[in-house]
């Protein structure tokens, strides 16, 4: 059985792929379901609405977890709340395998994204536990270029899946893992955060959690940061969620052909923190989310240009989604780490912050582009070109207020 970790120890060598491990089961969640949408859509009779609402549904349900998971880790400690946050993960699996109906299956698919929100924001905090403010930003972008490989196997192996075992058995898929993860998170993950204060009831604890977010969302430069990543977020999902439909639905191309295409997406987005991860602490904090953010806009206004110019194409559609991969992976890790900086007693706040911006983002621009689709991939630019621009203006904002 694990035991607590030691501040002056240096870190478990199992820490860091373990921590990595857990944060997959977010994309698995989330990118496993992009190639599935439209089988699931055929199989189950529904509207294209509906059928992206089973990938909204789970971004908007991790969003508003992650603020309660951050918070209650400040008061509890990482473990226990780790630990139920997986099991949560393991029942939605579950529900959904199962599902009879769209109606189930959004229940199923809510409570999986309830629990898989515990995994990217308690691995950051427990990062800052383990690692401190000085390396924070290095280790961060360190651990989402490792995260990363979730997006990259997980739509390859479920468009090879489908045509043999259904969309039914990704479900299967997540549960093996969750289960891995619950088990050894029980036996070998020592508790690295050992709050002042700890007991009370759970009314007092959930207010305490909401009073720190309330204190920590009036410092300007606290919330600027944690919308960089929030508003990137959607506009990167808005294109993702709606390439499926546009691919598949308009241009004709295959799941194995269309997984492939979609590897540029998050290879681009692992490049991005790669690369800070190897610039870490050397380069201002302000400098490289204003940078990122400048990069995805420039993208976005190309892609446009490209799609009115030349039409809708898969070269127009997912190349210009690499390059603003990678600029929201050179902003993300500096501004995750600027939220922490503002105040490190709430570390695990901050991480929920950012993570609720994320992924709420990025439902609300996946959930916006299949409202407004009409088949050229103009609408879903516009999307994106709001959630981009609002990106630069949140980092110009961040530096001001430094």
């Amino acid at each position: 059985m694990a035991t607590a970790f030691s501040e002056t120890a240096p870190p478990p060598r199992f820490m860091f792929p373990l921590l990595v491990a857990i944060t997959f089961i977010a994309p698995m969640a989330v990118h496993m379901m992009i190639p599935a949408l439209h089988a699931m859509q055929t199989d189950l009779s529904v509207s294209q609405g509906l059928a992206q609402a089973t990938l909204a549904i789970v971004m908007v349900a991790m969003a508003f977890s992650t603020v309660v998971y951050g918070g209650l880790s400040d008061q509890w400690g990482r473990k226990p709340v780790l630990l139920g946050g997986l099991a949560l993960y393991l029942i939605g699996s579950e529900l959904s395998y199962i599902a009879p109906d769209i109606w189930t299956l959004l229940a199923g698919r809510t409570l999986q994204g309830v629990g898989a929100g515990c995994g990217v924001v308690l691995a950051r905090a427990i990062l800052r536990d383990v690692y401190g403010m000085d390396q924070v930003a290095k280790m961060i972008a360190y651990l989402t270029a490792a995260y990363v490989m979730g997006p990259l196997i997980a739509p390859p192996l479920a468009a090879i899946a489908l045509p043999v075992l259904g969309w039914r058995f990704l479900f299967v898929v997540s549960t093996m893992l969750g289960l891995a993860l619950l088990l050894l998170a029980i036996l070998v993950l020592p508790e690295t955060h050992h709050p002042a204060r700890s007991g009370g009831g759970l009314l007092r604890i959930v207010s305490e959690t909401f009073g720190t977010y309330s204190r920590l969302l009036r410092i300007r430069r606290f919330t600027a940061y944690a919308l960089i990543p929030g508003l990137e977020s959607g506009a990167f999902f808005a294109c993702a969620g709606a390439s499926p439909f546009l691919a598949m639905g308009v241009l004709g191309v295959s799941p194995e052909e269309y997984a492939l295409w979609f590897l540029i997406l998050p290879g681009g987005f692992m490049l991005g923190n790669f690369i800070s991860g190897r610039i870490g602490n050397r380069a201002p904090i302000d400098r490289m989310t204003l940078t990122g953010s400048s990069i995805a806009l420039c993208t976005v206004i190309v892609m446009g240009a490209g799609i009115w110019t030349y039409g809708l194409s898969m070269e127009w559609l997912m190349i210009p989604m690499g390059f603003m991969g990678l600029g929201q992976g050179l902003a993300l890790p500096y501004a995750q780490a600027g939220t922490m900086q503002v105040d490190p007693a709430y570390a695990g706040s901050a991480s929920g912050a950012v993570n609720f911006c994320q992924l709420f983002f990025a439902g609300a621009g996946q959930q916006a582009a299949g409202s407004v689709a009409d088949g050229t991939g103009l609408p879903v630019v516009a999307v994106m070109l709001v959630g981009a621009a609002a990106s630069v203006v949140s980092a110009i904002v961040a530096a001001r207020a430094a």
